[in-house]
């Protein structure tokens, strides 16, 4: 289970914005590194020139792999066949 998380920062201030993870699942690193791709860029289009230049904003994201949730099985009730 793979999912992108991308970071909006300033190479002027030095920090960025606390990073937002999507809801979407990718089969592969590589169909979520393209998805990262085209997200920066309409991110990028979306803030328009001024504020990135005025701001030197700039995206990074990354493709990483989340660990399954496993639950563990019920403990059986006291006085329950088991």
């Amino acid at each position: 289970m793979i999912k992108l998380t991308v970071f909006l920062c300033s190479l002027y201030s030095g920090t960025c914005l606390p990073p937002h993870t999507f809801e979407d699942i990718y089969a592969d690193n590589f169909s979520c590194m393209l998805d990262g791709y085209t997200r920066s860029y309409d991110k990028m289009v979306a803030l328009g020139a001024k504020d990135v230049n005025e701001n030197g904003l700039y995206i990074r994201f990354i493709c990483q792999e989340t660990p399954k949730t496993i639950l563990p099985k019920p403990k059986p009730k006291p006085g329950s066949a088991t």
